[in-house]
């Protein structure tokens, strides 16, 4: 009977032994013993300068009182340039970003003659220094004045969250080359170059609209005219169309 006793209590206290050491026992993988804190570091993007090449394509004419036979076709009278553009960024840490744009271009202005009866035989010429419209001596298919500009222009663009841009500055620029072409109905084009009376230094306003990645609006105006005083029409210049 003592045997037994002893042996139910040396049975007892190794149970209630390993029950202890289980209880107290912690293991270093437990998850719930330790609160884990993890750290994400914000890393902050750097803008550069980039370069990009645009072409703008659209319609352009003379503003202002003209003379009689300055009859230009609205949509035949084409506004082309090319431009190598560089954006510099000024503010865009924000979700509205300002940046300066600027950049050479070349641009042709195409202005062309109406071809209506009335003044379907019209054409620019140069005499003595002075701009005159003459009457050819037959029916022109085509008459027009072209002028070649190197401008460089230079746009605050901003740039909101939503992903509108809207840019507007100035630009300057000097004449490259002006001609005249003549195309008799039936017959060839006759190009003549000369300087007509167009003053070799230009300036001009110029804004633009459109969301970023897409095609743009623009618009652009000379208030001042491009011939020399006294000796061309004074009249302002402007265009309008897409830029790509």
């Amino acid at each position: 009977m003592k045997t037994f006793s002893h042996i139910l209590t040396m049975a007892l206290l190794a149970a209630s032994t390993a029950s202890f050491a289980q209880s107290t026992a912690t293991s270093p993988t437990d998850s719930s013993s330790y609160t884990t804190y993890s750290t994400t570091k914000s890393t902050r993007r750097i803008e550069h300068i980039t370069s990009d090449l645009h072409i703008y394509v659209g319609v352009n004419n003379f503003g202002g009182s003209l003379p009689a036979g300055y009859d230009f076709r609205p949509i035949g009278s084409r506004y082309v340039a090319l431009s190598w553009q560089k954006r510099i960024p000024l503010a865009v840490m924000g979700s509205t970003k300002l940046r300066l744009v600027t950049g050479p271009e070349i641009a042709w202005n195409n202005f062309m003659f109406e071809r209506s009866p009335e003044v379907g035989r019209n054409m620019l010429v140069e005499r003595n220094n002075q701009l005159v419209i003459e009457q050819a001596d037959t029916d022109l298919h085509k008459s027009k004045l072209v002028t070649t500009q190197l401008n460089l222009p230079v746009i605050l663009n901003v740039t909101f969250r939503s992903g509108l841009t809207f840019g507007v500055g100035a630009y300057a620029g000097i004449r490259l080359d002006s001609y005249t072409k003549i195309k008799p109905e039936g017959g060839s084009a006759v190009r003549t170059h000369g300087s007509y009376s167009l003053n070799p230094v230009r300036w001009g306003l110029t804004t633009e609209l459109g969301f970023r990645g897409q095609p743009k609006l623009f618009g652009r105006y000379e208030p001042n005219s491009p011939f020399k005083a006294g000796q061309g029409p004074d009249a302002s210049v402007w265009a309008v169309g897409i830029k790509f």
